[in-house]
């Protein structure tokens, strides 16, 4: 048997073409990239948003709520209420960033750990001026942690 967690869906197939719509108006595409339909027509990317950040739900479902065309909605939000629209924008940007095609075309790999101190030598400058000779003199303290 296999350990698949089955969740309910943010969004029903209903909200998600209506929000591809939305998406498409903020995203549509062009210069060789796909729009935002194009590469999450199901919404699994928007998915994967939602479910890290969740408190995204409710500006999407509202904004989905409103009635009207899209680019109006979207404009009315921009310049009445930019606060929601910036967590609209970022729910789709979002969900479109993490897209692995979007990523390729973009020439963006990702978040990636860089290695610390980043040049050679680099963490010795910061012994030059003296600013953490204090810290080093006092030696290593610390405090137990209760168990």
């Amino acid at each position: 048997m296999n350990n698949i967690e089955i969740t309910a869906r943010a969004l029903n197939a209903a909200q998600q073409k209506q929000l591809n719509v939305f998406a498409d108006v903020l995203i549509p595409g062009g210069a060789g990239l796909p729009s935002a339909s194009e590469v999450d027509p199901d919404g699994n990317w928007m998915e994967r948003t939602l479910k890290v950040r969740p408190d995204l739900k409710d500006v999407l479902l509202a904004c989905l709520a409103k009635d009207g065309e899209p680019d109006i909605i979207l404009d009315q939000l921009k310049n009445n209420d930019p606060e929601e629209f910036d967590k609209f924008a970022f729910a789709i940007s979002g969900a479109y960033l993490m897209n692995t095609r979007v990523r390729i075309l973009l020439g963006y790999p990702g978040a990636a750990t860089l290695p610390s101190p980043i040049l050679p030598g680099e963490s010795e400058s910061y012994l030059d001026d003296g600013i953490l000779d204090a810290v080093i003199n006092r030696g290593n303290i610390y405090r137990s942690i209760p168990s």
